[in-house]
């Protein structure tokens, strides 16, 4: 295979795929693996173009070896196709055996299409015979389906034999006997036409004897040509795929075993038919069935199109190579998750491999594969992003302010001090004058400079290589920017802040909703504060910073939020890209111009945070995790005042929190049988501290309260408690991937 200029590594990966599937064993399945947004079908299609290159130079290699032309299912080539096909048997010789030559027929079977079916595997052999007839012809596969039952595929090893064996009729060639039965049919015409048709003894009238035979031996020929010429003619009209989607339709016949016998008795004959084109055309052909968006199916509908794919395509002669191209995430996790496969085994991984022959994984985009992607990306914006500076583009600050302006000026009103900065302030702040304002950069330049950003050695790192993603940040970059020229001074704007805070918001959207959470409810409380110094300093503070303060609250609610992270990208670039970069003013500065971000997970969170944890405190009588890491040895010292202790033992209790620095941290992640041994508590006393402290809640009444005790007194085997939550829970960067099942937050 010559090989040709690669522009990407994704290039050099699909060549050396279309390599090995030129010279592949077939039947084969091939796991084509790469995550969600990776261009599964840009993929697939430069695999079909090196697949074309090659097939065509293999053609004309072969043409120039042997001299023969191939043929084609048109034109004359077409009328001696269905003579053969009538007449002569198709041999599969040595000579064909060698042929170098391949003919690929590319044949796509998206499954979402199909999945409102009820049989979402049937819509893929509807989708085989479909590509099938558009490629080669309505009509010859409508005469082979009339004929095929007197057809053999013969296999010879002797290259001198020829490829095709005349069918045969009382010993004699099928084609002679029909020329007789034509010319038998003349001639007992011409009789009848001449001499009229004699009555008389017919037992001494030669002549009568004859023509009565002769019209027998016609008429039953006859009748013969014309049952197969119905036939052709219904096969025609109505197709194989119309015939399964009508077998489909009826539940009665769907619900029977005989319809998968139907649906591979019809792959059978598709594998003969492949044969006998390829005798005829002089060369080799393969069906490359692709199979996408499989994905996107519910489970037992992806286990049921697998199946179909290893029963019906398993023939041994079959020339098919069926491309599985899913996000094998996905398709594990449905395939375990299916109730098709529950008692057989739930290993997803083990299934999948019986059915793929040959997996290929596509890698992560180097660098240069992002870049040029990027480039691609943005050429066609080049629309968008065109000189569209109209007259009210150009804008002086005017009463349309960010909301951290007024969230400034409520919190100056409220503390009286004049001496908070606004982040943004009118034309002096930016030190053009009012007539200058004609001289600010235009929205293209902006935008402009946002996409060169982009391709910025100290970015490439963050770009993720989701095609969806880097489609949505550069969409994304185009209408933060033109949202922002109409609120703020243009010369504030930064394109390179812009375009992190785009990537920011992309990349990362559980851990940037719960910043942003934490900051708000922050300044809430310092709203009621009314301290400028201390609002002054927050506002400068690094989100990082915000990050790591709120780690083991994140840490203590990370299982609720398990499919939030999931979102993520890497913890580790995460860090690196909010570290010393972005502060909680910016944040605010940006916030009102954050339009991909959703902001239903910063429900959640907030939900989590607040409402939730002090509705289950009420119910239940308890601190909440959260409420109890912020408490200090004071704050535990009077929480205990709440619990009703003797006034001489509560004393006790709180000279033993403060000898031993029982903070709300020390209580979340101390082991349980410690604080009670530091503490010296009966029974009665701490089975209150352990519940309003630590969360073990009391033994349930009845025949299991010795269980129940012995849960208390080894508060590790309660699945409820805090210590069991916490105890392998401490606060990391990293999303959970192996937690308990039992959560208790509260």
């Amino acid at each position: 295979m010559v090989q040709p200029d690669f522009q990407t590594k994704d290039d050099v990966y699909c060549f050396s795929l279309a390599k090995a599937l030129y010279y592949v064993t077939t039947p084969v399945t091939v796991g084509f693996y790469a995550p969600w947004g990776r261009r599964t079908d840009i993929l697939l299609s430069k695999v079909e173009s090196y697949l074309r290159a090659e097939s065509w130079k293999k053609e004309q290699d072969e043409i120039k070896r042997t001299g023969l032309r191939t043929r084609t299912c048109s034109g004359k080539d077409l009328l001696k196709l269905l003579f053969l096909m009538i007449f002569h048997h198709p041999v599969i010789t040595e000579r064909h055996k060698e042929r170098q030559n391949i003919q690929y027929v590319f044949i796509r079977f998206s499954a979402w299409e199909f999945a409102g079916s009820d049989h979402l595997w049937a819509g893929l052999v509807t989708t085989l015979c479909d590509g099938i007839e558009n490629c080669f012809g309505l009509a010859p596969i409508s005469l082979y389906r009339v004929v095929c039952k007197k057809t053999k595929i013969i296999i010879r090893d002797d290259p001198r034999k020829q490829e095709w064996v005349s069918k045969r009729f009382l010993c004699i060639p099928l084609w002679l006997a029909t020329i007789m039965v034509i010319m038998l049919g003349i001639g007992v015409g011409a009789l009848i036409l001449i001499f009229g048709f004699p009555i008389g003894d017919a037992s001494g009238d030669m002549l009568t004897a004859f023509e009565g035979v002769g019209a027998t031996v016609v008429g039953i020929s006859a009748a013969g040509v014309l049952r197969a010429a119905v036939l052709v003619i219904k096969n025609t009209i109505i197709t194989q795929k119309g015939k399964v989607e009508q077998k489909m339709n009826r539940t009665d016949m769907s619900s029977q075993l005989g319809f998968m016998s139907d649906v591979k008795r019809e792959v059978r004959l598709i594998t003969r038919y492949i044969q006998l084109i390829e005798i005829f055309q002089r060369r080799k052909i393969r069906i490359v069935l692709e199979i996408t968006n499989l994905d996107k199916c519910l489970p037992d509908k992806i286990v049921g199109v697998l199946n179909a794919m290893n029963i019906l395509l398993s023939d041994p002669n079959a020339p098919f190579i069926s491309v599985l191209s899913v996000d094998p995430s996905i398709i594990i996790d449905c395939v375990e998750n299916s109730e098709l496969l529950k008692g057989v085994g739930n290993n997803g991984y083990r299934f999948l491999n019986r059915i793929i022959t040959l997996p290929f994984s596509i890698p992560k985009m180097d660098c240069d594969s992002k870049l040029f992607l990027i480039r691609q990306i943005i050429q066609g914006k080049e629309a968008l992003t065109g000189d569209m500076e109209e007259e009210g583009d150009i804008i002086q600050v005017t009463s349309q302010i960010p909301n951290e302006k007024e969230q400034l000026l409520r919190l100056r009103s409220l503390n009286g001090s004049s001496d908070i900065p606004l982040m943004v302030t009118s034309h002096e702040r930016s030190g053009q004058p009012t007539g200058m304002s004609n001289k600010l950069p235009k929205t293209k330049d902006l935008i402009a400079q946002a996409f060169q950003y982009l391709f910025h050695d100290t970015l490439k790192d963050y770009i993720t290589d989701n095609v969806i993603h880097i489609r949505r940040m550069v969409n994304t970059i185009t209408i933060t920017i033109r949202l922002m020229i109409r609120s703020v001074p243009r010369n504030i704007i930064k394109p390179q802040k812009v375009t992190e805070w785009v990537l920011l918001a992309t990349q990362w959207p559980c851990r940037l909703s719960w910043i942003l959470q934490c900051i708000e409810d922050e300044q809430q409380k310092m709203s009621l504060e009314q301290n400028g110094a201390h609002i002054q300093a927050y506002f400068e503070l690094l989100l990082w910073d915000v990050y790591e303060k709120s780690l083991e609250e994140l840490d203590a609610i990370k299982m609720n939020i398990t499919h939030l992270l999931d979102l993520d990208g890497d913890p580790e670039l995460f860090h690196k890209l909010i570290k010393d970069n972005f502060t909680v003013s910016e944040a605010n500065f940006f916030l009102p111009f954050t339009n991909n971000l959703d902001y239903s997970m910063k429900r959640q969170m907030e939900l989590l945070r607040g409402s939730n944890n002090l509705w289950e405190a009420k119910k239940t009588r308890r601190l909440t995790t959260m409420s109890l890491l912020n408490m200090s040895v004071e704050d535990v010292c009077i929480e205990m005042n709440k619990l009703g202790f003797k006034k001489k033992n509560l004393q006790k209790y709180q000279g033993s929190i403060k000898t031993h620095n029982l903070n709300g941290r020390a209580l979340v992640y101390s082991d349980n049988n410690e604080i009670k041994e530091a503490l010296c508590m009966g029974l009665g006393d701490w089975t209150l501290f352990s519940v309003y402290f630590l969360g073990v809640m009391p033994p349930p009444a009845g025949p299991t309260f010795s269980a129940a005790a012995s849960t208390i007194q080894n508060p590790l085997s309660c699945p409820g408690s805090r210590e069991n939550i916490l105890r392998a829970s401490r606060p990391t960067l990293y999303h959970p991937k192996d937690e308990l099942d039992n959560l208790d937050i509260s």
